[in-house]
């Protein structure tokens, strides 16, 4: 824990004095240091529980934001009008399971799988709760968020690898998004998709711009843009008109046909996308919660509660969306014309322009309107949440002290550079990129969610509030499974390459080696 001197804590407890009118609502940055600093040194007869190495201070140098959410006093009981107060981060987190990238998986296995992998759709989004939840908890009670721990936890050997798989994952992400939105631009405007790209870069700054003026509303932003998809995918799946026994049948029996096994693993990676621990992790830390000594293990407690509901609220809202797009391409191509009208098959699968001609073909001009609008709100969205977790993990993981705005223009520019390469230079492959894009997500996957169960399991960090047993040995389970798909999806590709030479095959399986041998650094890491 940074120290603090006493002159520091008398100069803070002098301006907090000052200050002393304001209401907590609208606390500034100064006013949270004089409250840390006090409680940190101040004297009392019950000494204030340790969570974790953070002080209030260390919270806000990530978030840069003019005032916190105040949550209000302790409820004795449940309050709907606390969840409003908590409610944004969970929902913000949640556009993640909502980009482009999933959008695309869920019609190619619509398109492939017909409704039997809605289950694993449901499984995934439930998976997806449980490492949220462990983020956010890391967040809740440490007052630090995951990169920030990764910094502290991990020597410059293992954190700048982790740092640039990070980093990767997110260039890969952001070029699905953006790549998404230029699509949407191309089908509402006939804009091409190189100028698509630029324009969704500008709008992202104006809506991360939003958050110079509170959390809440570039939250409530991203309410609203879940909202226009949740209505334009709901128009299709009503106007599909589905089977809906099949739908019930393809919640509840776990299969996977064998010709859906990439799209099987696409799903995993496509939903549950690792730079998603290190933002959650972080806007939690935009409500302000009682940190007293004689109240705050009730309240990390009662924050823990209302962020785990709100983030559940959040990914069921998340699950029908997605599960939409699943079902209205499953009808379409169960009726049989599909494939043969556009000249489809398993090797060349709708992309998410050709999906417009499908569903014109199927419900008229409205079906690529609607389409193109929530693909739009879609793509922004998540371009936008995808750049606030690049400026976290810069800032946490290489703690570089730069102003909010150069970070996001150089976190930005990481990302544009190559999505503008593949928008120009790979125009007519957008889809195949996509898929494997989906996949690459899924191979980075262990390194948010391994340091995310050591964290939360650590009694030393989470004192009371780390993980139960069961849980930390289900936490395990889920990691050692995501491996092993990832390993069974390589081990074809490796041999495939090993084919074509020695050089080929020795980097093909010394890639391989790295991979699973940098897993295993991470797995015997010691969390302090």
């Amino acid at each position: 824990m940074r120290e603090h001197t006493t002159s520091r804590s008398e100069a803070s407890s002098s301006n907090s004095n000052s200050n002393s009118a304001r209401p907590d609502s609208s606390a500034t940055l100064e006013d949270l240091r004089s409250e840390s600093s006090m409680l940190i040194n101040k004297a009392d007869d019950t000494p204030p529980l340790n969570y974790g190495i953070a002080t209030i201070e260390d919270e806000f140098e990530v978030h840069e934001i003019g005032s916190l959410v105040d949550v209000g006093d302790l409820e004795p009981s449940f309050s709907f009008r606390k969840l409003l107060r908590f409610a944004g981060p969970g929902f913000a987190m949640s556009i993640a399971y909502l980009d482009p990238g999933n959008i695309c998986s869920d019609l190619h296995c619509g398109a492939v799988a017909g409704y039997k992998l809605i289950w694993l759709l449901f499984l995934t989004h439930a998976l997806g709760l449980y490492v949220q939840t462990l983020s956010a908890r890391i967040g809740i009670v440490t007052g630090q968020n995951l990169a920030q721990h990764c910094y502290r936890q991990f020597n410059r050997g293992i954190r700048i690898p982790l740092w640039l798989i990070c980093e990767l994952a997110i260039i890969g992400s952001d070029i699905q998004e953006s790549i998404g939105t230029a699509i949407a631009l191309y089908l509402l405007f006939g804009i091409k998709i190189w100028a698509g790209i630029l324009m969704a870069a500008i709008l992202s700054y104006f809506i991360l711009g939003i958050q110079r003026f509170g959390a809440r509303k570039v939250e409530a932003l991203f309410i609203a843009m879940i909202a226009v998809m949740c209505g334009c995918f709901g128009v299709e799946v009503f106007m599909a008109n589905p089977d809906v026994r099949e739908i019930i049948r393809g919640l509840v029996v776990p299969q996977i046909p064998k010709n859906a096994t990439v799209q099987a693993v696409g799903i995993v990676g496509a939903v549950i996308m690792p730079h998603n621990l290190f933002l959650h992790s972080a806007l939690v830390g935009t409500r302000r919660i009682k940190r007293t000594a004689n109240i705050r293990h009730a309240s990390i407690r009662e924050a823990n509660f209302y962020t785990t509901l709100e983030s559940a609220v959040a990914l069921l809202f998340s699950f029908v969306i997605n599960a939409t797009i699943l079902v209205v391409f499953a009808d379409i191509y169960s009726r049989g014309n599909a494939i043969n009208a556009f000249h489809l098959d398993e090797q060349h699968l709708p992309g998410l322009a050709e999906a417009a001609d499908l569903l014109r073909q199927a419900f008229g001009a409205i079906g690529p309107l609607l389409w193109a609008i929530g693909l739009l709100s879609s793509g922004q969205s998540s371009t936008a949440t995808g750049t606030m977790a690049g400026q976290y993990l810069m800032q946490g993981m290489m703690q570089l002290r730069v102003s909010p705005w150069l970070r996001l223009f150089i976190s930005r520019s990481i990302s544009l550079v190559p999505t503008m390469l593949v928008g120009i230079l790979f125009t007519s492959h957008l889809d195949q990129f996509d898929e494997w894009l989906n996949v690459l997500q899924s191979l980075a996957l262990p390194f948010a969610l391994i340091p995310t169960l050591k964290l939360a399991q650590s009694s030393k960090l989470m004192n009371e509030f780390a993980i139960c047993s069961h849980w930390r040995v289900f936490g395990w389970i889920t990691a050692a499974a995501i491996i092993g798909l990832n390993v069974y999806l390589l081990l074809p590709l490796v041999v495939q390459l090993a084919s074509l030479g020695v050089a080929a095959a020795g980097v093909s399986f010394l890639s391989l080696g790295l991979y699973l041998l940098f897993v295993c650094i991470l797995i015997v890491s010691k969390v302090e």
